[in-house]
């Protein structure tokens, strides 16, 4: 997985611009760290070694969030796939003949 997310950022570096590739650090930068923060809400709903200190155990607001924005989005990605796959099926099916009966 690593060896195709180094491929496709090598592959735009040709058509991109140092600045647009520093952006796109910057949002990458972002975006790891909105995951951290919902592994850490995450690992604190699971961790059961701080049973006695509340404040350790209990996930922020903002880790909560992350780790929700991160779910909707997966689940978002999941729903948009099944329509596209839905949508190819229906214009396959149309593509076809019509059957006649026998």
């Amino acid at each position: 997985m690593a060896e195709s997310v180094r491929a496709r950022a090598q592959s735009r570096i040709p058509s991109a611009s140092l600045d647009d590739l520093a952006l796109q650090a910057c949002d990458d930068a972002d975006s790891l760290n909105a995951v951290m923060r919902a592994y850490t809400a995450l690992e604190k709903l699971v961790d059961t070694s701080a049973l006695n200190d509340s404040e350790e155990l209990a996930p922020t607001r903002t880790e909560l969030s992350a780790l929700l924005r991160l779910l909707n989005e997966a689940l978002m990605t999941r729903i948009a796939t099944v329509n596209a796959t839905a949508g190819a099926v229906r214009d396959a099916l149309q593509a076809q003949p019509a059957l006649k009966p026998a």
